[in-house]
Formats: C-alpha cells, structure tokens, sequence
C-alpha cells in the first residue's frame, strides 16, 4: 500500500503542541500524570479503510471526503486498529494466557487519522495475581485521550466490569422510536454465520485487505501473527492479532453472507422511504472477550448476534451488539464481541422528518 510524505519526527510535533521532551522521555501519561503505568512506543497507525465497502449510497466515514461531509476535519482511523498498539503491553502484564482468556474492552473518545503519532498505556499489574483486570488508554502526543477502557486475564463477563459493559448499564430510555434501530433489545440474528481470516486471501469487504498485507503495516508486529514465527508461539500455530478480533467478528469475513435479522412487516413503510440508503457509521466502543482460544488464522467459526443494548445522543443514534464466535462442529465459545455502532443523523437525508414519524408511532402504540 502506499504511504504518505513522511510526517514531521516525533520531537517537532510535540514542540508545535507545547509539549517538553525534558525528564519525563515520554514515558509518562499526560492525561493520568502520577499514575503508576506501563507505557508503549510512539506508533503511527494507518488508515487502511479507505477503500472500504459499506454499501447504503455513501463510501465509509474512512474516506476523506465522506468524513468533512459528516463533520470531521480528517478521516479518522477505524478504533480498534489501536488494539495491536496494546500487544507489547498485554503480553508483559499478562504474558500467552491473555490469547487463550484475556479482553479489552474501550471507549473511544477522540479520532486519530493517518500516521497520526498515538501511545498506549496500561496501569501497571498486580503480578501476584493469575486474574486480573487493568485500565487501558491511549493518548495523543499533546496529551488528548485517544481511547479508554480496560484489559484483564482469566475474568469472564460477570466477574468484572468492563468499559463496554458500564456504558451499556447506563443508557438512558429513548423518547420515542429509533430510526435506524428498530428491533427490540433481545433480538437474535436468525442465521449462523461462518468467518475465517487467511492470510493470503482478503479479509472480506469490510477490510480489503490480506492478513499478511495488515501485518506489514501493523503497528505492532509479533512473530506469533506471522506463517514465518507460527512456530515461535505456545500454541504452535500463529494467532490473530487484537485488532483483527475486531475484524474476523464484525461481519463477512472470509464469506459473503451478511448477519441476517428478523424482517418488521410494520416497517415497510420505513424501508421504502429510505431506498436503500443508510447512514454514515462509526465505533463508539468495542470489547472482546476471550473465553477458550487463541483465535486463529485459517480456521472456520460460527457467528450468531444479539442486540444488547440501543439509544441515541443528540448527534446519533447507537446500538450495542453482542457477538459470539464459536468453534465449528463443537458450538464451543471461543470469544465474543461487544460492539457499539453509532449511526450519524446528519447523515442521513430526511432524518428528522422519517423520525418524526417514528415519534408519532410510538406515541400513539401507547395510546
């Protein structure tokens, strides 16, 4: 893939934000000054979704273009690319085990764009403790928090709160109907999915682009991603990078068949209004839990969804959805992924007069 002029060094962008080089190397965290860390390198993260498919009449917020449409002052990169950043962290805090039982789970607050200069943190682990979990963050180079959340080792959900699971727990009730989320929290996918990454194949859609073309621009390589270091790992076998969770999850991955819901027949009014189009989206935050993996490269799994959660702030409306990739042939859990969608209203032609209407009809369902 082709790059971009080289950017400014690190030294000079930090000199233009008014940050000082002098003592701290960068080590310590800006926006949590005096808490006791881990930290990463700077890394420049790409935008590798430009070329991204997403159907509905507009191309990916990805796009330059479609994101000054939508508000942004430049395509910000899709956020769980941030994961990898975390590998060097997860893997000194938690060592091989955080593949087979580990999670993230983050918050997005600000957007990073191509080769924008980012730095992971992680609180620094309790390394008494098998089980355990930390907070995570991000930050930019003058100090603005890229993402937030947390990171933990042999906890499964229930035995921990996560970022994803406090911001679920506070959602507020929708006035009204939802535009772009009609069904009711509770509904299930009526299909199995199937999704699969290769190495030499492109991931799907979503993300066109081969695993080994990612782990070329990866911002942090390990040997363990690769066919070359597979045998380097305690598994024998190479495993999927954090980011790529997101990937293998979020829908057609190594397939052509997209989650399916159940169809609303009092919606077809709705469905002709709308001819096809859909609203620019983007993550709000996203978790994933390990319950028995690694994950894998080459290997075929099932995915079924659930909608856990829905509502709206003044500029977009969201749903949370829940999805559970399991190991064919056994139905096992391997991992599950939390995942909020926002849905931008500004977007969408015709929004408030489509909502209006939504309004009215649950006004007067409750009649």
């Amino acid at each position: 893939k082709s790059l971009v002029p080289s950017p400014p060094p690190l030294h000079a962008l930090h000199a233009m934000a008014g940050v000082k080089e002098t003592g701290l190397s960068f080590s310590a965290s800006i926006s949590r000054p005096g808490v006791d860390c881990l930290s990463g390198e700077w890394r420049r993260p790409h935008n590798d979704l430009r070329d991204q498919k997403v159907g509905g009449g507009h191309k990916a917020i990805h796009d330059e273009a479609t994101a000054a449409a939508v508000g942004f002052s430049a395509a910000p990169i899709h956020g769980t690319v941030h994961w990898s950043q975390f590998t060097p962290l997860l893997l000194q805090a938690f060592g091989p085990a955080w593949f087979e039982s580990g999670s993230i789970s983050v918050h997005f607050v600000t957007p990073v764009s191509h080769l924008q200069p980012v730095k992971a943190f992680m609180a620094r682990p309790d390394p008494s403790k098998e089980a355990q979990q930390v907070d995570i963050w991000m930050e930019h180079a003058d100090g603005p928090v890229v993402l937030q959340g947390t990171a933990s080792v042999g906890l499964k959900r229930g035995e921990m709160q996560t970022m994803a699971q406090s911001k679920i727990a506070a959602i507020k009730p929708v006035k009204g109907n939802l535009l772009f989320v009609r069904h009711p929290v509770g509904t299930t996918t009526t299909n199995v999915e199937i999704a699969r990454i290769e190495f030499e194949k492109e991931v799907g859609p979503l993300f066109p682009f081969t695993l080994s073309e990612k782990l070329e621009i990866i911002t942090e390589f390990h040997p363990w991603f690769s066919e070359a270091g597979s045998k380097q790992a305690p598994w024998g076998r190479a495993v999927l990078p954090p980011e790529a969770l997101n990937q293998i999850m979020l829908g057609m991955a190594g397939s052509s068949e997209p989650a399916l819901w159940p169809e609303l027949p009092e919606d077809a009014w709705l469905r002709e209004a709308s001819r096809g189009r859909t609203p620019v989206g983007l993550f709000g935050g996203c978790e994933v839990i390990i319950h028995k993996g690694p994950v894998f490269p080459g290997e075929t799994y099932d995915i079924t969804r659930e909608l856990v959660g829905k509502g709206e702030t003044p500029r977009a409306e969201f749903r949370w959805v829940r999805t559970l990739l399991k190991e064919q042939g056994t139905g096992k859990l391997v991992a599950e992924m939390t995942l909020q969608e926002m849905m931008l209203k500004g977007s969408f032609d015709g929004y408030d007069e489509l909502r209006a209407k939504c309004d009215a009809a649950a006004l007067g369902s409750k009649l």
